[in-house]
């Protein structure tokens, strides 16, 4: 295979996240608690951005557009600023989803870039970062965005789904807890990707 058709491959391959990947480093796997109950999902406190800047909520994903994909998720958590951001962003946020006890999570965040250089560099670490985690493997879903890097992750009992998007000076992420990294669930991570890439695109 050509080098540029293997690049064009892994850019196929979507973890993150990164649900909070960076993004793709699958920040998720910090977030959930498996001290006296393995199925609460702690939430962490909002905290600034590198830059001590944050995005608009509206860059996010809105609850009704997520519960299209994952209907049994009810609480939205505002987490702030993405403290998983990678590289140098201007600007993130992070929103966190989950069903009513806690036990299924899924994170969307946004970083933005200065311009769509410095958010190919944050794109790359974030994917250095994910491959860098113990247990990683890459999952292949269809491209979206610019480039598009995908894998799964089970720690502690708990199996991460992530999915990072580079697009212009944009990195999206998101990361699933909770959920069994089969086919179908890869699927519909997928397409809350692609509604959440359009909403920060015309934030």
């Amino acid at each position: 295979m050509k080098t540029q058709e293997k690049k064009t491959a892994r850019g196929k391959l979507a973890v993150l996240a990164t649900a909070t990947i960076g993004v793709l480093a699958l920040p998720a796997c910090a977030d959930v608690s498996t001290s006296a109950n393995p199925q609460t999902i702690a939430q962490p406190s909002p905290s600034p951005s590198p830059s001590g800047s944050l995005l608009p909520r509206t860059v996010v994903v809105a609850l009704p557009d997520v519960q299209k994909v994952f209907p049994e998720l009810t609480v939205e958590t505002d987490m702030g600023a993405n403290p998983t951001a990678a590289g140098n962003p201007t600007a993130t946020r992070s929103v966190a989803f989950t069903n009513s006890d806690g036990s299924k999570k899924v994170t969307i965040s946004v970083d933005e870039y200065a311009n769509p250089d410095d958010a190919s560099q944050g794109y790359q670490q974030a994917v250095q970062q994910s491959q860098a985690v113990p247990g990683f493997s890459s999952v292949e879903v269809p491209v979206v965005g610019d480039q598009a890097f995908a894998g799964k992750v089970t720690q502690d009992g708990v199996t991460h789904i992530g999915i990072g998007v580079l697009q212009d000076n944009l990195v999206v992420g998101a990361t699933t807890a909770g959920y069994d990294a089969n086919p179908a669930n890869v699927a519909k991570l997928g397409a809350l990707m692609a509604a959440a890439v359009a909403v920060a695109k015309n934030r």
